[in-house]
């Protein structure tokens, strides 16, 4: 984990400096393999300049819901009245499509295509582990893909700082 703190560290400390050098805005996502949300390899993703909002924060990415792998940081070099991400409205989450798709309920419409030698002389409930452990994670993902409502529209900022300019 330590090794994969540094990685992380190094990377936002990268895109940081160009960042600084270029004045423009880094969103940085991905899996980071990141356990838990106090980890160090979160204070490492958040070092640098970078921030994860609250609202990716509070939605593990794994299937058990209980890791935070995937991670969508932001550094921003925006004007103060441009805001690309609004924390207050918090629109940002996890889809969770194992509920929409491939759910324990769903595992018999699946089962023949089960290879034969993984489930041959297998319990139902061994069975039906295996479909939700491995089998649907070969199909769809082991991990739930993360979203967020970003702003892109700062027509009226823009206009206004050019009658502010022009004077």
């Amino acid at each position: 984990m330590e090794k994969r703190a540094n990685e992380i560290n190094a990377i936002t400390s990268v895109l940081a400096s160009r960042a600084k050098k270029e004045e423009i805005s880094y969103v940085l996502l991905g899996d980071f393999n990141i356990p838990n949300v106090k980890d160090n390899t979160m204070v490492a993703l958040e070092k640098n300049g970078f921030s994860v909002p609250a609202a990716i924060k509070e939605h593990p990415t794994d299937l058990g819901t209980s890791k935070h792998y995937d991670q969508i940081a932001f550094n921003l070099k925006l004007e103060k009245n441009m805001t690309i991400f609004s924390e207050k409205e918090q629109k940002a989450g996890a889809f969770n499509f194992a509920k929409s798709v491939y759910s324990e309920a769903d595992m018999e419409t699946y089962r023949e295509y089960f290879p034969e030698k993984t489930i041959a002389g297998k319990t139902d409930a061994q069975i039906l582990s295996y479909y939700m452990k491995t089998w649907r994670t070969f199909q769809m993902s082991d991990h739930l893909p993360l979203w967020v409502e970003l702003k892109i529209d700062f027509s009226n900022q823009y206009l206004e700082k050019l009658k502010v300019d022009c004077k």
